[in-house]
C-alpha cells in the first residue's frame, strides 16, 4: 500500500507539475495570442497608411506631371516665339489687319465720295433749272440758288437739256 501511496503521491506531483506546466503554457499562449492580435492590428494600420501614402503619391505625381507639362508648354511657346516661322505668322496677321483696315477705309471713302458727287450733281441740276426758269426754289438760300456751278464741280458744268 505504501508503494501505491508513493506512486499516487508521485502521480499527484507529476500531475501538479503538468498542471503548472500547462497553465504556464496557457499563459505563454495567451501572451502570444495577444501579441498576434496586436501585430494584426498594426499590420492593418500599416496597410491603411500604405494606401493613403499611395493615393497621395499618385496625386503628387499628377500635380508634378501637370506642372512639367505647363513648363514644357511655356518653353515650347517661348522657343516658337523666337523662331522665324512665328515672325512670319505675326507679319502675315499684321498685314491682314492692315489690309482689312485699308479696305474698310476705302469703302467708307467711296461711300462718302459717291454721296458728295450725288449732292454736287443734284445742286448743279437745281441751279441749272433755276437759271432756266428764273424762279426761286423753295428750301434754297439765295447764295445756294445763284452759286457758281464751277466752284462745286471742280470746273465741271452740267449741260442743260431743257
Amino acid at each position: 500500500m505504501k508503494v501505491v501511496e508513493d506512486q499516487l503521491a508521485g502521480c499527484r506531483a507529476e500531475l501538479a507539475n503538468m498542471i503548472t506546466s500547462a497553465s504556464s503554457q496557457d499563459e505563454r499562449i495567451d501572451r502570444l495570442h495577444i501579441k498576434l492580435v496586436e501585430a494584426h492590428v498594426t499590420i492593418k494600420q500599416q496597410e491603411k497608411n500604405q494606401q493613403i501614402f499611395e493615393a497621395e503619391n499618385k496625386r503628387l505625381q499628377s500635380v508634378l506631371s501637370e506642372k512639367e507639362a505647363q513648363q514644357l508648354s511655356s518653353t515650347v511657346i517661348e522657343e516658337f516665339k523666337k523662331s522665324y516661322a512665328f515672325k512670319i505668322i505675326i507679319e502675315d496677321h499684321i498685314q491682314e489687319a492692315r489690309n482689312h483696315i485699308y479696305d474698310m477705309e476705302v469703302k467708307a471713302l467711296e461711300a462718302e465720295c459717291t454721296e458728295d458727287v450725288f449732292i454736287r450733281g443734284f445742286m448743279k441740276g437745281v441751279r441749272a433749272v433755276h437759271r432756266k426758269i428764273g424762279a426761286e426754289i423753295e428750301g434754297l438760300t439765295p447764295s445756294q440758288a445763284s452759286g457758281d456751278a464751277s466752284s462745286d464741280s471742280g470746273g465741271e458744268e452740267l449741260k442743260s437739256e431743257f
